[in-house]
């Protein structure tokens, strides 16, 4: 990619087990951790083109976040799709926060006159993981951001986003930001 002067590197990822999905996993791993750009794992249960209902789960306004909404308005206008960003907050959190963190999310998500639905839904719940698998169900595609953490074993995601990844049933893209 490096070579090429890429911007973005995309692989597609299916359900294999064994030794076939060990390998494959190696691969990812190495070109997580060795891409200049970021890297956009795929898993499409059918075909992109019939994609109609996005959901990306918003942990917070960092710039991760806003590339893996970016990504997600892309898809949606060429398929003229509709977005949902959820946000999932603990029970603690007040009606105040969530609407503040809501106007704050709206603001850096505008739409720059581009024809697109885009719909924004928080939940209060501590488990985020079952959450956003449950909402899944109603979407088409999963929009995720992995969080690259090295560790003695290699790739690190975040156990949420790991949970996610193993129970969703429907297709998602997850998007690995460049190492600092």
């Amino acid at each position: 990619s490096r070579e090429q002067n890429a911007n973005l590197v995309v692989m597609g990822w299916s359900r294999t087990s064994g030794l076939r999905a060990r390998l494959f996993g190696n691969v990812i791993d190495s070109i997580f951790w060795s891409s200049h750009c970021p890297v956009a794992v795929t898993r499409f249960l059918e075909s992109p083109t019939s994609i109609q209902r996005i959901l990306v789960p918003v942990e917070n306004l960092n710039q991760s976040n806003l590339r893996s909404i970016q990504f997600a308005k892309v898809l949606a206008i060429a398929n003229e799709a509709q977005i949902t960003l959820l946000h999932v907050c603990n029970r603690y959190v007040s009606t105040e926060q969530i609407h503040d963190f809501e106007i704050q999310l709206a603001a850096a998500t505008s739409q720059d006159n581009q024809p697109l639905t885009l719909r924004i839904k928080t939940i209060a719940d501590d488990d985020v993981a079952k959450v956003i698998l449950k909402e899944a169900v109603a979407f088409d595609l999963v929009v995720l951001h992995a969080i690259r953490q090295r560790t003695a074993v290699g790739l690190a995601i975040s156990d949420i986003t790991t949970q996610v990844i193993n129970e969703l049933s429907s297709s998602m893209v997850l998007i690995a930001e460049p190492c600092s």
